[in-house]
C-alpha cells in the first residue's frame, strides 16, 4: 500500500515539475522502484514533492503565468464593478434616488446643469456596461495569452474610459468636491497594459539569458 501511495506521490511530482526539468520525473519514479523498503519509497516520494513545488515555485515561466492569471483576475473582477454599476444605474433611469444629483443639488447646481446630468445619465450607464464588456474580453484573451486582442480591447476599455470621463467633465466641470469615479477609470486603463509590460519584460530577459 505504502508503496502504490508512493508511487502515486512521484507521479504527481513528475507532473508538477516545468518543462525544463521533466526528464527528472523519469528519475524520481525510478528511483522509488529501488528503494529497499516501503516506508522509504514513500518518504523518498514526499521529498520528490516538496522539490518539484520547490522548482516550480522558482520556474521564471510559471511565475511569469501566474502574473499573466493575475492580472486577468483582476481586469474580470473590474469588470465585474462596471456591470454592477450599470445593474445599480437601471433603477435611477426609473425614478430611483440619485446619490449624484443629490450631490450636485447640494452644490448649488443650476436647473440647466441637472438637465445636462439628467440627459447624460443614460450614456454614463452604457459607458459602464460596454466598459464591463471590454475589460471581461481582455481579461479573457490575455488569459489565452492572445496579446494582440488584448490589446484591442484595452484600448476599447480605455475608449470608453475617456468618453465616460468626457461625459462627466462636460457636465460637472465647474462643480468642485463632487464624488467621481471616472477619473480611476482612466488610471485603470493604463495601469493594466504598465503592469503586464513589466512581467513580460523580465520574462524576455529570463529568455534570452537561458
Amino acid at each position: 500500500m505504502m508503496r502504490r501511495v508512493a508511487y502515486a506521490l512521484g507521479d504527481i511530482a513528475s507532473r508538477m515539475l516545468p518543462k525544463a526539468h521533466r526528464q527528472w520525473g523519469d528519475a524520481m519514479i525510478a528511483e522509488i522502484g529501488h528503494a529497499d523498503a516501503d516506508r522509504a519509497a514513500l518518504g523518498f516520494a514526499i521529498g520528490c514533492v516538496v522539490a518539484a513545488l520547490r522548482a516550480r515555485v522558482c520556474d521564471g515561466e510559471t511565475r511569469f503565468s501566474a502574473g499573466l492569471w493575475s492580472i486577468a483576475l483582476l481586469t474580470a473582477f473590474f469588470a465585474v464593478l462596471r456591470f454592477q454599476c450599470a445593474v445599480n444605474g437601471v433603477p435611477v433611469l426609473l425614478g430611483a434616488p440619485d446619490g449624484m444629483e443629490e450631490a450636485l443639488l447640494q452644490h448649488g447646481a443650476s436647473r440647466s446643469l441637472i438637465a445636462s446630468y439628467q440627459a447624460g445619465r443614460p450614456f454614463v450607464i452604457l459607458c459602464f456596461l460596454a466598459l464591463g464588456c471590454a475589460e471581461l474580453l481582455a481579461a479573457w484573451f490575455l488569459s489565452r495569452r492572445d496579446y494582440r486582442r488584448f490589446l484591442g480591447a484595452w484600448f476599447a476599455a480605455f475608449s470608453v474610459a475617456v468618453v465616460a470621463v468626457a461625459i462627466q467633465l462636460s457636465i460637472v466641470w465647474s462643480a468642485p468636491g463632487l464624488p467621481s469615479e471616472f477619473h480611476a477609470l482612466l488610471m485603470q486603463a493604463i495601469a493594466v497594459p504598465t503592469l503586464l509590460a513589466w512581467p513580460q519584460t523580465r520574462h524576455d530577459d529570463a529568455r534570452r539569458m537561458q
